[in-house]
């Protein structure tokens, strides 16, 4: 491993060993303070009702990183964070157990810090108790967005996902044709996806293009908790190219929720009758990457995120996937990718159809480049 990579993990691991939970975020907001005033001297930094606001250089249009200070575990006295071939995992010694490491939104806020120092003008937001309902980004300063001119977040599981709907678009076609390319070299590709800071900020009018992506943790809100560093190590090359590619230019672009309301206006104490807890583990094997569970002994549909069986059908359209709509959470969740043909690999398949047309001799090989094209028209029909 370079010296580049060995010193974004120990940052990484650095701010995976902070302890913070929903209300008790006093240590990680210090050490953000701490971690500005030592490695970024000459940024502003406010702190206003637990956000914190850090504006680097001057700029009449700025990137906005966001992330949020809590997490939804417990804190602990004898806490650690390991790395195991770069799985870092986080054990309770005096337990002898593992704990959660809160890589939801930790490696959103490293991500966060990392990008302050790479870049000499560039605007940073660390919101307070996001997973008890928004609610730092719900009170944001609106005022200090004015000349923002689109907004990043890592905040979700896994390592491909790069949410541009959450019950309503998130950005514009511009935005989405102009990181197209960053996004399918760093192996991502645009889905919808649940609630999060940037949505939230959305629904408050910020009136530019916002987005979350996969930054490489996974089974949030379990004691299995985990961060594949070289996962959130890409996220991070990611987020610097596509600041580096689209500069300090405005995207704007004004949010409209899917179903005419947001979740802002929802009662965030029940989660609207949802039938267990919200935060509870993942399910395991291959419903890991969806975002809707199908319980075998009910034959229910499950939210993923916050166990509602009251699943509507998603208005959301899109050729690559088939979503559920959750009404406690208010978001369009994944239910499976669909197989899409490679319109490529079609055109590939019509040409080979077309040069054995003329000497089609009935052997395996010019059989199986029939039967495939004849399989591809008829899929494509």
């Amino acid at each position: 491993m370079n010296k580049q990579l060995l010193k974004r993990k120990r940052l990484l691991m650095d701010v995976l060993s902070i302890q913070t939970t929903s209300g008790n975020e006093f240590d990680m907001i210090a050490y953000i303070h701490k971690f500005c005033r030592e490695n970024v001297p000459h940024a502003k930094v406010e702190i206003k009702d637990s956000n914190i606001y850090v504006t680097k250089g001057d700029a009449d249009v700025y990137p906005c990183i966001v992330a949020h200070t809590d997490t939804v575990h417990d804190i602990h006295k004898y806490y650690k964070v390991f790395d195991d071939d770069n799985c870092l995992f986080a054990f309770n010694s005096e337990s002898g157990k593992q704990v959660g490491v809160g890589g939801d939104d930790k490696v959103g806020i490293w991500l966060a810090l990392e990008m302050l120092v790479s870049f000499d003008k560039i605007k940073c937001v660390f919101f307070h108790s996001e997973e008890i309902g928004c609610v730092g980004s719900s009170q944001a300063d609106m005022e200090w967005f004015k000349n923002v001119g689109y907004c990043l977040q890592g905040d979700r599981r896994g390592s491909a996902d790069f949410v541009n709907n959450i019950s309503g678009k998130l950005f514009s076609k511009a935005f989405s044709k102009d990181i197209a390319p960053i996004l399918k070299h760093h192996g991502y590709k645009e889905t919808s996806g649940a609630i999060t800071d940037v949505g939230q900020l959305a629904e408050n009018g910020v009136g530019v293009c916002v987005a979350n992506m996969s930054c490489g943790y996974y089974d949030p809100h379990s004691d299995t908790e985990i961060v594949e560093f070289y996962d959130a190590s890409n996220c991070l090359d990611m987020m610097q190219m596509i600041v580096a590619s689209l500069g300090r230019n405005k995207y704007e672009y004004q949010f409209a929720t899917s179903y005419g309301h947001g979740y802002s206006q929802y009662d965030w104490g029940d989660f609207q009758g949802a039938s267990r807890g919200y935060w509870y583990g993942d399910y395991g094997g291959s419903t890991r990457d969806k975002e809707v569970v199908y319980d075998e002994q009910t034959g229910i549909e499950q939210c993923y995120y916050c166990g509602c069986e009251e699943l509507m059908e998603s208005e959301f359209t899109d050729e690559t996937m088939e979503c559920r709509y959750c009404p406690d959470c208010q978001s369009d969740i994944l239910l499976e990718m669909k197989d899409v043909p490679d319109p490529n690999q079609i055109e590939i398949a019509l040409d080979d159809y077309e040069d054995v047309s003329d000497n089609y001799d009935g052997s395996m090989k010019h059989k199986q480049i029939v039967n495939e094209y004849l399989t591809n028209y008829q899929t494509n029909k």
